[in-house]
């Protein structure tokens, strides 16, 4: 069993200032952290430490679910080729900001594991409740401790048969 602490917070630092901040805190460990706002930040944090604390068991999935995707250690978007240049040109030159970089990223991705893409990836902005999906999927579940204040605590637990 593993406690998991969502913390809240305010960033204080010079380019981020005033902008809301998820830690998540594993075994009172600080093991993700994102910020900004607009997106489910907890179901963020949650699928960055889903995504490299189980990738054995994620490896082993054979359906899809919302929010994973594989990603090719080897695969680089830099050298794909747009409009007969690569994105690395492309931004070299001033025509490209890095979009087509994140593009060409997720272009290549599977949603299932191959021999190629071993590398897991849960986009948790897409909601902590698909986060909790995946999570049941590999074995697991989340076990919600009431507290006071804005500050979240769950049991991580193996889902044991009955």
């Amino acid at each position: 069993m593993n406690v998991l602490e969502f913390k809240w917070t305010i960033s204080r630092a010079r380019d981020t200032y005033g902008y809301n901040v998820m830690t998540l805190y594993v075994d009172g460990v600080k093991t993700a952290r994102c910020n900004g706002g607009g997106y489910d930040m907890k179901g963020t944090v949650l699928g960055n430490f889903i995504a490299r604390r189980f990738k054995d068991e994620l490896l082993k999935l054979e359906t899809e679910f919302y929010g994973l995707t594989f990603h090719d250690p080897n695969y680089d978007p830099g050298k794909e080729v747009i409009d007969g240049e690569t994105v690395a040109e492309r931004e070299k030159a001033g025509k490209s900001l890095g979009l087509e970089r994140y593009q060409s990223f997720y272009k290549a991705s599977s949603k299932i594991p191959t021999e190629r893409h071993t590398i897991p990836s849960i986009n948790g902005a897409c909601g902590f409740s698909s986060v909790e999906r995946i999570l049941k999927a590999i074995g697991h579940h989340l076990e919600y401790i009431p507290t006071r204040g804005q500050n979240s605590i769950y049991k991580l637990e193996p889902i044991t048969p009955i």
